[in-house]
């Protein structure tokens, strides 16, 4: 049995009233009992750590046009998008322009493949996207911190030093080394079959015990309202329309096909919210409502990212698109769409006919 990805924004929305409850219901008498929460928060990142591969990161320049626009549209310009999206809305409350700038910093490294496969995207090349993505944002992460966050809320370098790597790298290093202790001993098979299933489960379910956690154990959330929920929803929303007409623009300027431009438009999009709870959970432990925007965004972003998908198929019969960048008849087949593969089938009686013995 696994919880299914569409389930998950809304079991850690729940988590997050939970906290909050238990909060308000303590009246701060768990602060105490904070470095649980430590502990798990360990636990969960070595869960979102355990099968990280950064191997095949070569892979992506197979297509090396679309790669380079997919890496500067994510660790250049999304950033500074982030940055003066909350500036413009969000300057007057520096604790949720601050988990803005957080939750939208990461893309994502898993489940923008879903999409990109519902909107008929271009997925081998989004897998071999999947480590650039990884790779290079645990090694900006800190940089962006300390020149985009660390100008809304202030952070000591030591204390962003040992949250990287306490809780980003340490959980890495010891992934790695179970990984292959188990496929050495268990099998490759027993490994990421099994192991791997059960690891993705406890992740989810740890990840919201951890917020529970994390929200009771705070002195107080009297600084929590409506209007400021409402703020975070719709500078995200706004994040998303605005990456979503950034990395079309993008993929028409640079002259990608659509499974490419399809599946630009969601690695782009979409966004990679347990990697920063860690840093942020740390690195901001008096600043509760940093937690509370970083939480709200997955929220916000599964319809988001099922909307896209559904307006990707739209346009894909709406507008011309360039000729796929492919390396063989059979991957050209996979990328025509419906039009083109109508008038491919419709000209094959003519093409046997003129072809001669």
């Amino acid at each position: 049995w696994r919880t299914r990805d569409r389930v998950k924004p809304v079991i850690l929305l729940g988590a997050v009233g939970l906290g909050l409850a238990a909060n308000r219901i303590a009246a701060g008498r768990f602060t105490e009992l904070s470095w649980l929460s430590d502990l798990g928060l360990f636990a969960v990142m070595f869960a979102v750590m355990a099968f990280v591969e950064v191997k095949s990161v070569g892979l992506a320049f197979r297509k090396r046009r679309p790669t380079v626009l997919a890496l500067v549209t994510n660790f250049v310009v999304t950033p500074a998008f982030a940055w003066a999206l909350g500036r413009l809305i969000l300057h007057a409350y520096p604790d949720l322009w601050a988990g803005v700038i957080l939750y939208m910093l990461t893309p994502c490294i898993g489940w923008y493949l879903i999409f990109t496969d519902l909107a008929k995207g271009d997925v081998p090349w989004g897998v071999a996207l999947l480590p650039w993505n990884l790779v290079l944002q645990l090694l900006l992460l800190p940089v962006y911190l300390w020149l985009l966050v660390g100008t809304v809320v202030p952070i000591p370098a030591g204390t962003l030093l040992g949250s990287v790597g306490l809780y980003l790298l340490a959980p890495l290093a010891l992934g790695y080394v179970i990984r292959l202790l188990l496929v050495r001993y268990k099998g490759q098979a027993w490994t990421y079959g099994p192991y791997k299933s059960a690891i993705d489960e406890v992740k989810m379910w740890a990840l919201a015990v951890l917020v529970i956690a994390i929200f009771a154990f705070q002195p107080s959330f009297s600084g929590l309202g409506l209007l400021r929920i409402g703020l975070i929803i719709a500078v995200i929303s706004l994040f998303f329309v605005g990456l979503f007409v950034l990395s079309l623009f993008v993929g028409r300027a640079g002259r990608l096909g659509y499974a490419d431009t399809a599946t630009l438009v969601f690695t782009t999009t979409a966004r990679n919210s347990e990697l920063v709870i860690g840093v942020a959970a740390t690195a901001f432990a008096g600043h509760p409502l940093v937690l509370v925007a970083i939480l709200v965004g997955p929220v916000v972003e599964l319809p988001a990212l099922l909307g896209l998908s559904t307006l990707m198929l739209y346009l894909r019969e709406r507008l011309a698109w360039p000729e796929p960048n492919v390396t063989s008849p059979a991957a050209a087949t996979q990328h025509r769409t419906p039009r083109e593969a109508t008038a491919a089938s419709a000209a094959l009686p003519e093409a046997r006919i003129h072809r001669g013995p």
